[in-house]
């Protein structure tokens, strides 16, 4: 199918408008996690308070959320090494905007509400849709196979010998950090393939394996939060450790793979309460799989708000602000034969489009 040459940029919306709907977005964003923190299953924390007394309850559910959120960090870590790695500079408050706006978001019904206003705010901070899109695909492949890499702890003790399919993501990050411009490769390979623009410029060889020791990272101490509350439902210390961070890594990944649920919500629980049934009874692996589902979400909510509001105070303050991003010129010309180009199949990548000057109420 042919591609068409890109639409005329729009006119800049009236500022009240804007901050309108950005008003109107935040209050949206803010019922939505309302509502889903309402359907959570709070009696696990009843549950969890009759196993043991209530001063050693109260450490364990706060280390399992200092946990869960240390590592949220941690993957925001990889993620902003490769946004920063594939074109210009941005400033620290504007890419955890960029980052949060799009984390927090997801909580909102479908994927296209937060797609777009990801989007938006991504451009209007000095990020191009092609850098966006580079970025997602390039970190969602190095979750997925950190992912059921470090999953192998608990798949050899949950599958045995069915295991061995986790070992093929072992060997594939182990070529990524070998030859990093692998990812890079497949990552636009799979947005071409899609129509989506890619961007200007390729992660590093020394940026792609930073993100992935990020990330597996973030999958280790992630899954820590899982072992306070598998303990408080009397599973033994030593041997429960290495299987609560394998099973948490495994069932999420399971859970993000599943692109079709929401989240991985009852795909995880399951993977979950299958892997602690090696240390716990059933019931209680039930437990915790619910209860780490409500961690797993007020540690998103926490970190989530507790980082957008302290970059947009940054950035509002006015010292947040990136240096100015040159946005060369393109010719008609060179429009009508990039156009033509596309019609034709060539095969040659889209141009990135240079990003807007940031917008200071984006």
């Amino acid at each position: 199918m042919p591609r068409l040459p890109p639409l005329p940029r729009l006119p800049r919306l009236p500022r009240a408008l804007k901050r309108a709907l950005v008003a109107a977005f935040a209050l949206a964003v803010v019922a939505a996690i309302g509502w889903t923190m309402s359907r959570l299953d709070w009696s696990v924390v009843g549950v969890l308070f009759t196993r043991r007394d209530a001063g050693q309850i109260s450490l364990l559910l706060g280390g399992s959320l200092l946990a869960s959120m240390a590592g949220l960090s941690l993957g925001f870590a990889a993620w902003r090494v490769v946004l920063l790695e594939i074109g210009p500079p941005v400033s620290e408050p504007r890419v955890v905007r960029i980052f949060f706006v799009g984390f927090l978001s997801k909580y909102l019904p479908g994927r296209v509400p937060g797609m777009i206003a990801v989007t938006k705010v991504a451009m209007a901070n000095g990020v191009t849709f092609g850098r966006l899109m580079t970025a997602a695909a390039v970190v969602m492949s190095l979750v997925l196979l950190s992912g059921f890499t470090v999953g192998l702890l608990a798949g050899v003790q949950l599958l045995g010998a069915g295991a061995v399919w986790l070992a093929g993501a072992a060997v594939l990050i182990v070529l990524v950090l070998v030859r990093p411009q692998i990812v890079n490769q497949c990552s636009a390979l799979l947005l071409r393939l899609l129509r989506r623009p890619t961007a200007a410029h390729a992660a590093s060889v020394r940026g792609v394996r930073l993100a992935v020791a990020w990330q597996s990272l973030s999958w280790v101490v992630t899954g820590l939060h899982l072992w306070p509350l598998a303990i408080a439902m009397g599973a033994p210390p030593s041997r429960s450790l290495v299987l609560c961070v394998g099973a948490f890594t495994l069932a999420t990944s399971v859970g993000i793979a599943s692109v079709f649920i929401p989240d991985g919500i009852g795909v995880r629980e399951a993977v979950l309460t299958a892997a602690l049934t090696v240390v716990l009874p059933a019931p209680a692996a039930a437990v915790v799989a619910l209860a780490s589902r409500l961690i797993s979400t007020v540690s998103e909510v926490l970190l989530g708000a507790a980082a957008l509001g302290t970059a947009e105070y940054l950035i509002r303050r006015g010292g947040a602000d990136p240096p100015e991003i040159p946005q060369p010129e393109v010719s008609p010309s060179r429009a009508r034969a990039d156009a033509a180009g596309y019609a034709r199949g060539s095969g040659r990548p889209p141009t990135d489009p240079a990003p807007p000057r940031p917008d200071r109420d984006a």
